[in-house]
């Protein structure tokens, strides 16, 4: 290698090393800034500064816009902690991410990833997949931490989420009233049927009787098939 390519590359791992140390001071703070935001709506943004969000706030103090200032607030409130209205404490959801952002480790398409795959894991198994997925992503993308958090979530419930135990909801039977344009007086009666067909009649628009022969046209209800049966958890 010249002299010349030489300088060239070492000129490239520090611009590129330069780069790495910029971007971990912009994450760290941004989540520095989402943690001061979290601990000024918990005092109440409206008595220390007569705003009614601190997406507001921050929109007026820094040009941000309020969906970003939003955003910033919702990923802040997953990885800091809370307080109560009686001021007793609530831990945060996802500390060891949030000391990760803290630190400018995480990107915050990476933190949304790891909040979304903790918000469907069970409370007893949010700390040992948080950290999984941290170490994971010191050396991965947020696209890759994504299949990884699917793989944890299919492993912990191989059938998918629970059914739906609730009752079945009887479809919508209607009719629907239209007054045509070449006959003001009468008025459209329409039933949709199962087949996808139109049944139609003219009838009076106060006329009652003329609807009650198209009402079993509507579609019937459809039976409902129970659930499969679901595998014991492994």
């Amino acid at each position: 290698m010249s002299d010349n390519a030489a300088l060239f590359s070492s000129d490239a791992v520090v611009l590129a090393d330069r780069i790495g140390d910029l971007v971990a001071c912009m994450r760290s703070a941004e989540a520095e800034l989402g943690a001061l935001l979290v601990e000024i709506e918990q005092r109440g943004v409206m008595e220390l500064f007569g705003y009614r969000s601190v997406a507001r706030l921050l929109e007026h103090l820094a040009d941000v816009p309020k969906q970003a200032g939003e955003r910033l607030v919702r990923r802040a409130r997953v990885l800091h902690p809370g307080r109560n209205l009686d001021g007793s404490p609530i831990p945060a959801f996802a500390p060891a991410t949030g000391a990760a952002a803290l630190a400018g480790r995480l990107s915050t398409p990476m933190i949304d990833v790891i909040a979304g795959v903790l918000a469907q894991v069970p409370p007893e198994h949010q700390a040992s997949v948080e950290q999984n997925l941290r170490s994971f992503a010191a050396d991965a993308g947020d696209k890759q931490v994504a299949a990884l958090g699917a793989r944890i979530l299919a492993h912990l419930a191989p059938d998918g989420a629970e059914p739906d135990t609730t009752g079945p909801v009887a479809p919508t039977r209607e009719v629907f009233l239209r007054r045509t344009r070449t006959r003001p007086a009468a008025t459209r009666l329409r039933a949709p049927t199962r087949a996808r067909t139109i049944t139609s009649a003219t009838a009076a628009a106060a006329s009652g009787p003329a609807i009650v022969p198209l009402l079993p046209a509507l579609p019937p209800r459809p039976p409902q098939s129970p659930p499969p049966p679901r595998s014991p958890p492994p």
